[in-house]
């Protein structure tokens, strides 16, 4: 997440608030077989429900799951890596007032999310549609259900476990509100059996990892002065994106939202701020851009050889720009999404 403070001549208070009428629920269906070298996928692993009676509406909710410990087998001598398991979300369902309640693209969601061992990754990054919720009867109930599956990612790697060994992969699930105020948290436990695997063990699959640093993980540009309008703003994360890669590779960004977005309802537009990545690693190219809803190239490199590669991220603004000298004072954020795939 990118965000944008800008601080006039009076101090900017936030408010925190909490919507006690929203509850945040989920169930899972958790066993997962894999009977080949391919992978498989449980279409219906996982379900987010919030819930709540009257009237609400909850803007930029969040929804994170962290795998909590490694992926253990039953007797503890084998270990799936966290990166060979993601959430991909299916379908939304439920009832508002008026209706309909938003979808998937309403409200704006990675289609691949991959977990990371002890750090939190956002099945929902900042929702572009509020939890909204206006009955003409007092009380009147709300709830929206989204659906996800759960995907074990095929490789030769699968074969190094015995056949009908268990794994249990435990995932914390938790929602926020705007303002970082938990809303609900789930503790779920995954099943994975590795059954007799059909097939030949797949040779050159692509295997890539794209982390990021976790004081990276959400940016703040700040406008404290009249030299920061004149001169522009930036702040850089050294080593913040971290790669490993057995084939040459390529990243991409995209902005989620096509502007920034404040809870007041104003707005930057995305491309105003720009980024840059920079790597003292040989064999990388490097493509400095201005964000966009888009898929942009932002780097390309080689296979990393098994070591890790790092990456710097620098996000600025131009000098003198009129979007943010005429901005109002307030903290607005959009949800950049970093992807690598195979070059």
């Amino acid at each position: 997440m990118c965000m944008i403070k800008i601080i006039s001549a009076v101090l900017l208070l936030l408010g925190q608030y909490c919507y006690s009428q929203i509850s945040y629920y989920s169930w899972v269906n958790s066993y997962l077989q894999i009977n080949s070298y391919e992978g498989n996928t449980n279409p219906d692993a996982y379900t987010a429900m919030m819930s709540g009676n009257g009237n609400f509406n909850v803007p930029l909710w969040r929804l994170s799951a962290k795998l909590k410990q490694p992926i253990k087998s039953t007797d503890g001598n084998y270990t799936i890596p966290g990166n060979k398991i993601s959430l991909h979300p299916v379908a939304s369902s439920g009832q508002a007032e008026p209706g309909p309640v938003p979808g998937i693209p309403q409200i704006g969601m990675p289609l691949n999310v991959i977990l990371q061992e002890g750090q939190e990754v956002f099945l929902v990054p900042s929702s572009n549609a509020p939890l909204y919720n206006s009955p003409s009867q007092p009380n009147g109930y709300y709830n929206l259900q989204i659906k996800f599956s759960l995907t074990v990612m095929g490789g030769a790697y699968l074969g190094s476990y015995p056949a009908w060994m268990k794994f249990y992969a435990p995932v914390e699930f938790t929602m926020y509100d705007q303002y970082n105020n938990v809303i609900g948290k789930m503790n779920h436990n995954f099943e994975i059996q590795i059954g007799t695997l059909s097939g030949i063990p797949p040779t050159d699959i692509p295997e890539m990892s794209l982390t990021f640093a976790p004081n990276a993980q959400n940016a703040l540009l700040e406008f404290k002065s009249m030299d920061d309008y004149t001169n522009g703003v930036s702040v850089t994360y050294n080593n913040a994106l971290m790669v490993k890669s057995n084939t040459n590779y390529q990243i991409k960004l995209k902005s989620l939202q096509s502007q920034f977005t404040s809870s007041y309802g104003n707005t930057i537009p995305i491309d105003a701020v720009k980024m840059a990545l920079s790597s003292a690693t040989a064999n990388t190219s490097v493509y400095p851009i201005s964000l966009s809803a888009l898929p942009q190239l932002v780097a390309k490199g080689n296979a990393t050889q098994g070591n890790t590669i790092y990456y710097d991220v620098k996000y600025s603004t131009t000098h003198n720009d009129e979007i943010f000298i005429s901005a109002k004072s307030d903290d607005y954020t959009a949800t950049l999404q970093y992807e690598i795939t195979p070059q």
